[in-house]
């Protein structure tokens, strides 16, 4: 198998720098490529149709999305517990359990989950496959209905408030 290698000249090279942070910003703006490489990560995403100005796109897009391009959210699990007690909530509302059993889950079963350090989602569902005799006690379909909440770290925050928004300023100048 042969790779053609093509050297590209249109890459622009931006770092946002402060006595903490770096973050250097890779833009190739013919071909719609974002990569940084930063103290907060190293992240990139080519964009297929950005339209006619690379750089304006950059300057408006929504943050959110732009994070959801570039990396994962991560779980969260104060978020989730959350969804489970309002799944538990709505489960005994549909009348598929006793109150006894939604009661267990709710008072017991999340409580002791939420007394895990759980960091991830596969983590999660290990602890929920536990106590699965009384999960499926409440809803047999409870792998579809227990919602997983996500979150963006605070790095991921601070990264969009204050590294993101200094390239911006640096991209509206020039354009």
């Amino acid at each position: 198998m042969t790779f053609k290698v093509n050297k590209i000249n249109t890459i622009e090279e931006y770092l946002v720098k402060d006595e903490y942070d770096y973050a250097y910003f890779f833009v190739d703006a013919q071909n719609g490529v974002l990569s940084i490489v930063s103290n907060y990560g190293s992240m990139g995403y080519r964009w297929e149709a950005p339209g006619n100005d690379f750089k304006k796109f950059l300057t408006e897009v929504n943050t959110e999305y732009l994070m959801a391009k570039l990396k994962k959210r991560v779980f969260d699990l104060d978020g989730t517990i959350k969804n489970m007690k309002e799944w538990v909530i709505s489960c005994r509302r549909e009348k598929n359990c006793t109150k006894k059993e939604a009661r267990y889950v709710y008072d017991d079963v999340i409580s002791e989950i939420g007394q895990y350090y759980i960091q991830d989602e596969g983590f999660f569902w290990g602890i929920i496959n536990g106590f699965l005799d009384d999960i499926k006690k409440i809803d047999m379909d409870y792998f579809e209905g227990i919602e997983v909440a996500t979150k963006w770290t605070d790095y991921d925050k601070y990264f969009i408030n204050h590294i993101w928004k200094a390239f911006v300023e640096q991209l509206k100048q020039e354009i």
